[in-house]
């Protein structure tokens, strides 16, 4: 992807596409495959792709994940770069043999561990209104385990941008999860960066990505009214976890809440939190998850509403954490 600056305010939705088109004017060997793609996909990410690029690069599939992910496989293999869209993440389990057992594992299990495996597997995940058990989890944890795949959970339109160009330029299968309110979002789009320092404090350290990026910055704004400040970080990029900065934050601050939409068994907080500890070993420290509880999602949407994390709870997290 190029690094050069580019000023223009884009949806989260906009800033997906232009990176990915950008690509595709730059490289033909990058395609789009997936249901209704040609049409714009999903989530319209896609809109105007095959018009642009035609039916030799934007290939409408069958609804047949297995199928897809097998092709994208083999193209990736004969020297393309395949962008497989899959219609809601939460299908992506139905793949799970073919992204973590295949796709991860098949350089090293052919022993070519320094060749090329261009895949990018993108879709549009976790809650807005009521979408169901099926189509509103947040998918970054159930991958977070399978070694040879790369994660990314963008926030904002400016690092969906950047997210979608290192996605692009990543070397191994990457899936990028966009969060679907994200899509409405709009923002300045530049180069961007994958991983960012959010706000700056003193009293807490806070690590939160996709929406809950935003319900921990809305958080960080009254924690601040309140006198107490807040360090709060946006991975972006899940898997590989750069952690060097927050740690270096907890060092200082002595106290780390990690904000996610998943499941509290399980999730990527845990891990953060486990990492954290293991590299300050002589540091006390004061501890937080704020995440769903472990329930099926519900269809409705008041009920979605009570259980989702909201800057409520950041702020009531945070208060337990560093007492009276």
């Amino acid at each position: 992807m190029s690094n050069v600056v580019d000023a223009r305010v884009l949806s989260g939705r906009e800033a997906f596409r232009e990176s990915l088109r950008e690509e595709m004017r730059r490289d033909e060997r990058v395609l789009v495959l997936g249901e209704t793609v040609r049409s714009g996909g999903a989530a319209g990410v896609v809109a105007g792709l095959y018009d642009e690029f035609g039916a030799e690069r934007v290939i409408e599939t069958p609804v047949s994940e297995n199928g897809i992910f097998g092709a994208a496989l083999g193209l990736a293999l004969a020297g393309f770069r395949p962008v497989v869209e899959i219609y809601s993440a939460d299908f992506l389990l139905a793949v799970a043999n073919e992204v973590m057992n295949d796709m991860a594992k098949w350089r090293t299990q052919h022993g070519r561990p320094d060749e090329p495996l261009p895949i990018v597997v993108r879709g549009c995940m976790a809650a807005t209104e009521g979408l169901g058990p099926e189509h509103s989890q947040s998918m970054e944890p159930f991958f977070l385990h399978a070694p040879g795949l790369e994660l990314f959970t963008p926030s904002t339109p400016a690092n969906a941008y950047a997210a979608m160009g290192a996605a692009l330029a990543a070397t191994v299968p990457t899936l990028v999860f966009e969060h679907r309110r994200v899509y409405e979002l709009r923002g300045p789009v530049d180069a961007g960066v994958v991983g960012e320092h959010v706000r700056s404090g003193d009293d807490v350290t806070v690590v939160a990505w996709g929406w809950m990026r935003h319900e921990a910055a809305l958080a960080t704004e009254r924690l601040a009214a309140e006198g107490v400040g807040v360090d709060l970080f946006d991975p972006v990029r899940i898997r590989p976890l750069d952690l060097g900065a927050v740690i270096g934050s907890v060092r200082r601050t002595g106290a780390l809440v990690v904000v996610e939409e998943a499941f509290v068994t399980g999730n990527v907080g845990a891990e953060i939190l486990a990492r954290v500890a293991e590299a300050l070993p002589g540091r006390p420290l004061r501890l937080r998850r704020i995440a769903m509880p472990d329930v099926i999602h519900p269809y409705d949407a008041r009920l979605e509403r009570a259980i989702l994390p909201t800057a409520d709870h950041v702020v009531a997290g945070v208060r337990s954490l560093l007492g009276p």
